[in-house]
């Protein structure tokens, strides 16, 4: 996805129709009732400010802000509008006119996710807050549910093996999410598949193009397709849909899947994986990213159903969790509205894991359930469940 020197155009036919047939389809809408809070009244902001029509106001560019980019509004547009590029579009023709704590957030955010050294300095004080009695006193951070947070790193040093399968960490996931990494290798090992960690790439570019820096995105984009082809993998996976999302989007030429969609694959075609008997309520979530990071959500579910003992259910609403587009950030109020009837589900069902495949969403998952003092329920990726009670 390149950026254009071309004009901003006026709406026309070929684009939004204004049929109203996304509204009910958006979260950020479906907690407002507002018609600014919907696909369709973004479009018209968007309409106004490219026509100076409006002006870039802090009230004008905070619907635009909190849209989550699920982009459900897409799958049910009947003028197939590409409402991703006008959002993006938008937030990076108007990031100058951000609130300046907009703009230092977001900055920051990228800053502290795409360095190497960073990440390191993060992932060692969350290891730390992460330990009694620490985490009870540091419990106002939110995140401090995280287990295992550092991988273990020995298969990285070993020489290349061009049949290996290369696992990118992303950015976010790289700190939060470390252990998912051990996880897939795990797995792999267990069915004679070699892996080993990619080095080098910080960030497949999501972080910064989502949020109105699309330069920088190019930029991390760029370097991660450059890794990708002068390294000779076997194939390439990620674990946190949202990379597997934007890479799909945006990168050709490359042997990559999602990380959960191959470890389906292998699990389901193999005839000697056994798992232990497990009675646990788990609950499983479907990030709004599966359907761009190419992930069977039923194989999921027909993975589950073959683990004795085990109760599975879905969250009975399809919306977003709203942990989208650094929402989670910017309008952390919106986030835990739409968020809400998942965690009254959980409350009410006794769930005891949840199971979801994005970063971002595991993230306000355990935020919200720490800010509702429930520490009866984990939040795990799939690949870490099912590494924990597989047996091979």
């Amino acid at each position: 996805m390149e950026i254009k020197n071309t004009p901003y155009k006026m709406l026309d036919p070929e684009n939004c129709v204004m049929c109203g047939m996304c509204l009910n389809n958006c979260p950020t809408y479906n907690i407002s009732n507002n018609e600014s809070e919907s696909p369709r009244g973004r479009i018209s902001i968007i309409h106004g400010l490219n026509e100076s029509m409006l002006e870039p106001s802090q009230s004008a560019l905070s619907h635009i802000n909190s849209c989550t980019l699920c982009l459900a509004c897409e799958s049910i547009c009947p003028a197939k509008v590409n409402f991703y590029q006008l959002i993006t579009d938008a937030r990076n023709k108007y990031f100058k006119k951000q609130k300046m704590l907009f703009k230092v957030k977001t900055q920051l955010v990228s800053f502290l996710l795409t360095k190497s050294y960073l990440k390191k300095t993060i992932i060692n004080i969350f290891n730390i807050l992460n330990k009694k009695p620490l985490k009870k006193i540091f419990k106002f951070m939110n995140f401090i549910q995280l287990e295992n947070i550092e991988a273990n790193n020995n298969i990285i040093n070993k020489k290349q093996n061009k049949n290996e399968v290369g696992i990118f960490l992303g950015c976010a996931s790289a700190i939060f999410q470390k252990n998912v990494a051990n996880d897939c290798m795990q797995i792999l090992k267990k069915n004679n598949i070699s892996s080993r960690i990619i080095e080098n790439v910080e960030c497949c570019g999501s972080l910064d193009y989502n949020s109105g820096k699309i330069n920088k995105g190019i930029k991390h984009k760029e370097k991660l397709i450059k890794e990708f082809r002068e390294k000779d993998y076997k194939k390439i996976i990620a674990y946190a849909s949202g990379c597997s999302a934007f890479i799909n989007k945006n990168v050709g030429n490359i042997d990559y899947q999602d990380a959960t969609s191959f470890i389906l694959e292998v699990l389901l075609n193999s005839n000697d994986n056994n798992f232990k008997i497990t009675k646990k309520n788990i609950c499983v979530h479907k990030p709004c990213t599966s359907k761009l990071a190419n992930i069977d959500f039923d194989k999921l579910i027909t993975l589950l159903n073959n683990i004795p003992d085990l109760n599975i259910s879905v969250f009975e609403d399809n919306y977003c969790c709203g942990a989208g587009a650094q929402n989670l950030i910017h309008n952390k109020e919106n986030s835990l509205n739409i968020i809400k009837p998942k965690i009254d589900y959980i409350m009410s069902n006794n769930i005891e894991y949840v199971l979801t495949y994005n970063v971002g969403c595991s993230l306000n998952f355990i935020n919200s359930l720490n800010i509702n003092d429930i520490n009866t329920t984990k939040v795990l990726h799939p690949i870490t469940f099912l590494n924990k009670i597989l047996i091979k």
